[in-house]
This record gives C-alpha cells, sequence and structure tokens, in this order.
C-alpha cells in the first residue's frame, strides 16, 4: 500500500509490467553517509491478514544428504540400525542445530481485534504492583506512589486479581496469593497502603519478581506488573533476562520516579514484556500516568492463543513457541516453523496424508509451550513432566494444558516440539581451567634454582637479568 523512510529520502519503483505493486526496488536518493541506521516503513495492503514468509536452507536437500552422512551421529547411530525410523529420528534430534541449512517459514500476524471482534470484554486482569519502599524511596516519592495506588485500586474492574508486594533488600506481598477485586480486599489493600513506609533497605527487583513469575497463572487473567523504582539495581541483566524469558506470560508497565531512575531497568522492562515505560520529573504527578497505562492493560484482550500448522506426512518441522498467550489491541504474533524434508529416508511416503503441529500456549509455563515428545499418543504426564523439568512452580493442571493432553490421545495428532525442549539435550561437562578456583587441579611441584644454575644456563648477563 505504501514505502516510507523516516530517516532518509527514498525512491520506491514498481516492475512497470506489474498490477500491483508485490515487488519494489527501493533507491536511496542520496549517497549514504552511514552516520545513521537506513529505516524503511512497509505499509502492508491488507495488514490483518496473516502472512507467511519462507526463507530458503543454505543447502539443497542432496547437500543436507551429503552433510549429514559425514556427521558421527548419523554414522554411529545408522551403524547398528539403518532403518529410515533409526534416520529419522537422528534427523528430528539434529534439527535444532542445522537451522541454517533448512527452510524456515514465519508466520506474522496482527489480528483486527476491534472491528472483527467487537464483543470482546475488557481485561480481567491479574493486576500485580510492585513497589520500591527501600530508603531512597523515603520523604516526597513515597507519598507521590500512595497517592496514586489509592486512585489506581478504586479504578480497577471488579473480578478481576489482584496484588501488592513492597520491597526493598527483601520483600513483602499483601496477600500470600492474587485475590478477587471486591469491597472487603480493596479496604484492605488501601488500608495497608496508608501505612506503607520507606523502611526496607537497599534495591533488590530479582527476588520479588522471581516470587511473582512462580506464581501460577490465572486462566483468563492475563498477568499485568505494574514496578514502580526510584532507583538503580547491580543486577540489571539478570532482571531483564528473567522477565524476557517469561514475557509471554507476563507484561511490565513500569515507572521511573524521579532523576536517579535506572533508564535502562525501566525501559528494558517494558521493552522485553511489551509494556510501556513512563519517567516522573520534579514535581509531576503519578496519577495521570498510571492511569494512562492502566487503560491500556484493561483494553480488550484475546486469550488462550493457539496456532496450528499443517505439514505432509514425509516432514519434520520445528515450531517456536507462541510469542505470546494474550494478545491486546495492536499486537501481533509471530511464530516459525523450521521444515526438513526426509521423503528419501522413508520407504514408502504417504505425500496425501498430512500431520498437524499445534502451538498452544500454557499459562503456567515460562518459555516452550509444547510437547517435547514426537511420539503419537503423548498424554498429560509427558506435558507435566517436560513443564516441571523447565522449572516452573508446581501447580495444578491448566484446564487448557488437559484439553490438550485429551485431544492429543483422541485424535493421534502428532505434535511438534520446540528448541527450548530437546529432549536429549545435556548440558556440557565442566572443563576444569587453571583459572578455575572451585576446581582442584595438580600443580607441578615447584623447585628451588640457586643462582649458580642460572648462571651456567645463561652466561650472559643481559639474558640473566631477563630471566
Amino acid at each position: 500500500a505504501g514505502v516510507e523512510s523516516p530517516t532518509h529520502e527514498i525512491r520506491a519503483d514498481a516492475d512497470p509490467s506489474a498490477r500491483s505493486a508485490k515487488s519494489i526496488v527501493i533507491t536511496l536518493a542520496n549517497k549514504h553517509t552511514f552516520d545513521r541506521p537506513v529505516e524503511i516503513l512497509i505499509h502492508p495492503s491488507e495488514p490483518h491478514m496473516p502472512h507467511v514468509l519462507m526463507e530458503e536452507g543454505d543447502m539443497t536437500p542432496a547437500e543436507y544428504e551429503r552433510h549429514l552422512k559425514g556427521k558421527n551421529d548419523f554414522i554411529k547411530g545408522t551403524k547398528k540400525d539403518p532403518s529410515a525410523e533409526k534416520k529419522t529420528d537422528i534427523i528430528r534430534k539434529r534439527l535444532n542445530k542445522d537451522i541454517p541449512h533448512h527452510p524456515v517459514i514465519m508466520l506474522n500476524f496482527c489480528p483486527d481485534l476491534r472491528t472483527l471482534q467487537p464483543d470482546l470484554q475488557k481485561a480481567q486482569g491479574e493486576f500485580i504492583f510492585l513497589v520500591d519502599r527501600s530508603r531512597s524511596m523515603s520523604g516526597v516519592n513515597i507519598n507521590r506512589v500512595k497517592d496514586a495506588l489509592l486512585v489506581i485500586l478504586k479504578s480497577l474492574m471488579p473480578a478481576c486479581l489482584f496484588n501488592v508486594i513492597g520491597f526493598g533488600s527483601t520483600f513483602k506481598t499483601l496477600f500470600p496469593a492474587s485475590q478477587t477485586y471486591c469491597e472487603e480486599s480493596l479496604a484492605m489493600a488501601c488500608e495497608s497502603i496508608k501505612r506503607i513506609r520507606a523502611d526496607m533497605g537497599g534495591t533488590n527487583i530479582l527476588l520479588p519478581l522471581k516470587w511473582v513469575i512462580r506464581q501460577p497463572i490465572h486462566r483468563g487473567h492475563p498477568r499485568l506488573l505494574f514496578l514502580l523504582t526510584d532507583g538503580a539495581i547491580s543486577n540489571t541483566g539478570k532482571v531483564l533476562e528473567l522477565l524476557r524469558n517469561h514475557s509471554c506470560s507476563t507484561r511490565c508497565y513500569s515507572f521511573g520516579i524521579g532523576p536517579n531512575a535506572c533508564r535502562r531497568l525501566v525501559r528494558g522492562l517494558a521493552a522485553v514484556s511489551r509494556g510501556i515505560a513512563e519517567f516522573l520529573a520534579e514535581g509531576e504527578r503519578l496519577q495521570p500516568k498510571m492511569i494512562k497505562s492502566l487503560k491500556k492493560a484493561m483494553a480488550p484482550v484475546l486469550s488462550d492463543v493457539s496456532v496450528e500448522w499443517v505439514f505432509p506426512e514425509s516432514t519434520e518441522v520445528l515450531v517456536s513457541p507462541v510469542s505470546t498467550s494474550c494478545l491486546f489491541p495492536g499486537d501481533r504474533l509471530v511464530g516459525y516453523g523450521v521444515v526438513c524434508d526426509t521423503s528419501p529416508y522413508i520407504s514408502n511416503p504417504r505425500s496425501d496424508k498430512r500431520r498437524r503441529y499445534s502451538m498452544m500456549h500454557s499459562q503456567e509455563s515460562g518459555s516452550s509451550v509444547f510437547f517435547h515428545s514426537q511420539e503419537e499418543g503423548a498424554g498429560v504426564e509427558s506435558w507435566n513432566h517436560s513443564r516441571d523439568s523447565e522449572g516452573c512452580c508446581p501447580a495444578e493442571p491448566d484446564p487448557l494444558s488437559r484439553r490438550a493432553g485429551t485431544d492429543v490421545k483422541a485424535s493421534s495428532r502428532r505434535r511438534a516440539y520446540s528448541t527450548t525442549q530437546i529432549a536429549d539435550h545435556e548440558p556440557c561437562k565442566k572443563v576444569p581451567t587453571a583459572s578455575d578456583p572451585g576446581t582442584a587441579l595438580v600443580k607441578p611441584p615447584l623447585r628451588k634454582t640457586r643462582l649458580q644454575d642460572l648462571q651456567q644456563v645463561s652466561p650472559e648477563p643481559w639474558q640473566m637479568d631477563f630471566q
């Protein structure tokens, strides 16, 4: 529909014989000075239709076959069992290593929720407020936070869930788990907020964030985290990485209060979880900024998103996780599939049959969402085992996961697996090094050398000084 560049003057040329602009050649109008990146915005004519793109691998099927036959795992695996099933199994296990060699399919979808789904309800989310109660918040800052929280709590929707967590060197939770929003729980929260003091020592965000991540997700209640802080921390990278790994289940709206708030932390938490970051200058009120973010967090939402891929029977597929557990207006869903054609290794390929690979998000899992077994009939046991093995908290099985397990047994569909759940993955053994203080190495014995020995070896004066 159109092409533009916010950074450079460009010229967009289509094929004169083309009926529509399906292929465009973009040229810089002026010589590139390499002082800034070139940004090009492409506006599709159908922005809310699913788009599927495919990038070919760097090897043809014949080249990959020659490459595969030279690998040790293939040679050793097929030495005793040269069957087609064994070869296919080896290819399946190697998919995560051979991604550049195979075609990769990308799905990009930004649904038009407001127009197509006018009956969407506002999100009855799980609102968790993380409040910095370190010593640096004392005085004006803590009073601004208390006033804003009282307004925000009274603006929540009935039937949503909420909790308030104060943190410093340690953390304290208002409720042991998120409570349903009602008059009684609201009154308890307001009384607690009025008594908040900045008396909890230093700033440790990682500890309460880990506690929040471990809590079970409530189906139909997307987790919305509101973080209010005025300082910086020493482990910003670890905090960002933790939330990035669980961004499929937790969205963060972060607020930096005052001039000393860490920009990298506040912006980073919002960026990795697709939330919003706000900063307060001296004299600014917190309520308008929090209400603005709250309106976005309470927008109509599409939850329990699943994607089903259909591939020929003679292919092995590695499917990436769905990037989100819920879609707000304007959000996009991105998925990837690595496809390997295994028909040369199958004696009787049934090309007319199709296999279905489902990408279904479990709201209790922080990273992967698939059965890591390719065997038919994988049930709920393997689902729960794979979820527990990822370090997630033990919780009652989600109805969504139970439904998925039943669906597999009933229809004998074969599930794809993801890069985060490779069945034969084993961490590399630690190799002792001389610089590792935790490794006991056998050191060669030291021997004292007398001065005359050195003189015998190097009679020249400059050589002796050097030694």
